[in-house]
């Protein structure tokens, strides 16, 4: 697979689960119920920004 497509699916995914997370967080009115979306949230940032920052 494209080194930067990856790159790109992996940004989409981390911008995807935060709007999910707070949506479901506004409407349940509950962020530690959703704390687990914005984990994976953080760990795909955390990897998109390994892999940026191997690339260069």
């Amino acid at each position: 697979m494209n080194q930067k497509l990856l790159n790109t699916v992996l940004l989409s995914l981390a911008f995807v689960a935060m709007v999910i997370g707070i949506h479901r967080s506004i409407e349940e009115q509950d962020v530690a119920g959703n704390y687990w979306i914005f984990m994976i949230m953080l760990i795909l940032c955390i990897i998109y920004w390994y892999r940026k920052k191997r690339s260069a």
